[in-house]
């Protein structure tokens, strides 16, 4: 019976934590994709800033509000809001 639970728990930890705003800073992941709600002009910007899938993230600085959050990306640190990097579905990373 207890088995049963610790799967549902490892289960819910690893589905947690799927999307780039709700990671911390030091944190790293692989981006799967962009969700397709963002659609455009929002699209092409997080595309051009190397918010690309297969492309590894790091949080690097949350601002004392948590908002906007500083990342990581291909060399640069690019700050996105929490809506926009809502939007960034990633993998976890084990390093």
């Amino acid at each position: 019976m207890l088995g049963i639970f610790k799967r549902k728990c490892e289960k819910l930890i690893k589905e947690s934590k799927r999307i780039l705003s709700e990671l911390i800073p030091g944190q790293k992941a692989l981006i799967e994709s962009i969700s397709d709600e963002c659609q455009g002009i929002e699209r092409k910007r997080l595309l051009d800033l190397g918010f690309v899938p297969g492309t590894l993230v790091e949080v690097a600085i949350k601002s004392p509000f948590r908002d906007p959050t500083a990342y990581f990306v291909k060399g640069g640190l690019i700050a996105l809001r929490k809506a926009q990097a809502s939007k960034i579905r990633i993998a976890p990373v084990t390093i």
